[in-house]
């Protein structure tokens, strides 16, 4: 049977299969597999999403920090299906190494986050990491990779993470010393980058966003209390 993209479910499946729906999420949509690839562009990650649709499991593909990947002539967000959360990411999974294999895209440093079937994935703290929502906030900052030398600005922040704006990025898996500094205080940071990109594009300069590790509280509190 012709297998082919569905305008309803945004999924692969042939004519004659029953559609799965409109997949809407009866739980949160949580971070699982990335995977950093060289493209002509630069370095880029991609991720999977998943989350629950009732019985079912949804998985979608982004280009960090907030590309979703579009089913090709349906205009809506690719989806994949699976019994289980494994089912689906490992579908998705295939699908970007498909992806890649035809544009020569070399993939390195392939993760993981190893999560329970049924629960959200975990970020590299252990803790859970569902959807955090980002603050919009230019504030000082100093990174490097043994002392917080380099100079840079944040372009958001959130409780798990953080965009660093930067000529001078540092490479995705490389970890990180920061200093952000605030009116009052100077809060010490550690941190991994999960993506780079040294292009120029309209509403998104040049870095690299962070996982935070452990933050500290004077840290979640300044964020949370930001509008």
């Amino acid at each position: 049977m012709d297998a082919r993209w569905c305008p309803n479910c945004c999924t692969i499946h042939a004519r004659g299969v029953d559609c799965p729906g409109e997949l809407q999420t009866t739980g949160p949509e949580a971070p699982g597999w990335r995977v950093n690839v060289t493209t002509p562009r630069g370095v880029e990650a991609y991720g999977v999403l998943i989350a629950q649709c009732g019985d079912v499991w949804r998985a979608r593909i982004m280009t960090f920090p907030n590309i979703l990947w579009k089913a090709p002539g349906i205009g809506g967000t690719m989806k994949f299906v699976g019994a289980d959360s494994v089912e689906a990411t490992d579908q998705a999974i295939s699908f970007i190494r498909h992806h890649c294999h035809e544009r020569g895209y070399a993939l390195r440093n392939a993760r993981s986050l190893d999560a329970p079937r049924s629960s959200p994935e975990r970020s590299i703290t252990g803790r859970p990491l569902g959807p955090k929502p980002r603050k919009i906030r230019f504030l000082p900052i100093r990174f490097g990779s043994v002392r917080p030398s380099e100079p840079g600005g944040t372009g958001n922040l959130s409780e798990t993470g953080l965009y660093v704006i930067t000529e001078s990025p540092f490479n995705p898996g490389d970890p990180l010393n920061l200093m952000l500094r605030l009116k009052t205080q100077a809060i010490d940071l550690r941190g991994q980058v999960i993506w780079m990109t040294q292009e120029h594009r309209v509403g998104q300069p040049p870095g690299m966003g962070i996982a935070l590790a452990l933050p500290p509280a004077g840290y979640l509190d300044y964020v949370r209390a930001l509008p």
